[in-house]
């Protein structure tokens, strides 16, 4: 989404976080009174396996180790170095106060190391899948990105689109709101970033490819369906709130409990893709992730790497309202949610969501929605980055 940041006051924040729960409330007063006595029991048995893979439930030692090192697999000896950079700027964000300051940071590193930099300005959303695609790649040595993992996906999109011998090592200088592929990585910063490009090491790392009915996107952070989907798509609505807009999205969707009834499955076999079919169950949500985190730095997947040929899901059966608020801080302390019987944690190669509502929605990466039957496949070093 494009938009400007704007200042709030906090009692203004407060009067609107009271609205929202408020609202909240009321709706599920009125979701109970209208169900009555024909209002469905949900099955309380703990959940342990998709589609026949059982249910990882890491320890809090395994998850703080697994925040150490996103990545599996040996990394190059040989030094990449960069001399060349086409840099998508991100065209609202390169104007706001931050932006400013962030690119002209930007600018001055890249002097400092001698790397001629050519610029290209979005101009819309979707507008850096379109300039990367079209880019002309010859004596480019790499393609950065100022923005987040929205900004990023489209890059990585254009990519799986182009010759493998046209692509070209991709980063993300971490400037949007969510910054969780860079934050995976260790780059949290600007500098940091520039201290990959000095470490010079180039390595390839996996991305999530999406079907659904408008044909094919790419992901390379987070597919979410249910109240996780739902309450990013309130969020968003919410940005003047500042970061407190996914709490409070959070609690409205709890209390709010929409049923979300689905077909799901998962395969961990590249040979047998994921096949959605039987009956369609409740769940709380889904999240399908190529990276440990999502919105403000939530570790749903906590053992997620991003070179491992696989993505991670979580499935959430439904739960009672005091249920749901303590897993829900259970992610924000570190994910340790996955050691509830409430959520069922698998590491795949494919899976499948069929919704039974037809226009229950889908969300790739926080800014795509699409509509189910849906496949998720993990594409194997889909793109290499520094690290």
């Amino acid at each position: 989404a494009l938009c400007m940041h704007v200042s709030v006051p906090k009692g203004v924040k407060l009067v609107a976080a009271a609205f929202v729960a408020a609202t909240a409330l009321r709706n599920r007063i009125r979701a109970f009174r209208a169900r009555g006595s024909q209002r469905i029991k949900t099955s309380m048995a703990a959940f342990e396996e998709i589609s026949g893979l059982a249910a990882l439930r890491p320890g809090k030692a395994e998850r703080e180790s697994s925040e150490k090192n996103c990545l599996t697999k040996p990394k190059s000896t040989e030094k990449f170095v960069v001399k060349t950079l086409a840099l998508v700027v991100h065209g609202v964000k390169s104007r706001e106060s931050k932006g400013v300051g962030e690119l002209k940071k930007i600018r001055a590193e890249c002097e400092k190391r001698g790397i001629t930099v050519t610029e290209h300005l979005t101009l819309h959303e979707g507008h850096c899948e379109t300039l990367v695609r079209e880019l002309d790649v010859t004596g480019v040595d790499a393609i950065a990105v100022m923005g987040g993992d929205g900004t990023l996906r489209e890059a990585v999109s254009a990519l799986q689109g182009r010759p493998k011998d046209e692509h070209r090592v991709c980063f993300a200088f971490p400037c949007g709101t969510g910054n969780n592929f860079a934050r995976d990585l260790g780059l949290k910063t600007i500098s940091d970033v520039f201290g990959a490009v000095d470490r010079g090491t180039a390595h390839p790392v996996d991305c999530v490819k999406v079907t659904h009915p408008r044909g094919v996107t790419y992901s390379v952070n987070c597919v979410t369906w249910g109240m996780a989907r739902d309450a990013a798509a309130t969020a968003e609505g919410m940005r003047w709130l500042g970061p407190v807009r996914y709490d409070l999205a959070g609690f409205y969707h709890i209390m709010k409990g929409k049923t979300n009834h689905a077909k799901l499955a998962a395969s961990d076999d590249i040979n047998k893709p994921a096949y959605a079919k039987g009956e369609h169950k409740d769940y709380m949500m889904m999240f399908a992730q190529n990276t440990r985190c999502s919105g403000r730095g939530f570790t749903f997947t906590p053992s997620a790497k991003l070179d491992d040929g696989k993505f991670d899901l979580v499935a959430v059966h439904k739960r009672g309202t005091f249920k749901t608020v303590g897993l829900f801080d259970q992610v924000k302390a570190g994910g340790a949610h996955v050691e509830d019987d409430a959520c069922c944690y698998v590491q795949c190669h494919s899976a499948a969501l069929a919704a039974e509502d037809t226009d229950d929605l889908v969300g790739i990466d926080g800014e795509v929605h699409v509509k189910t039957p849906i496949t998720i496949e993990c594409v194997a070093g889909a793109f290499t980055t520094l690290v």
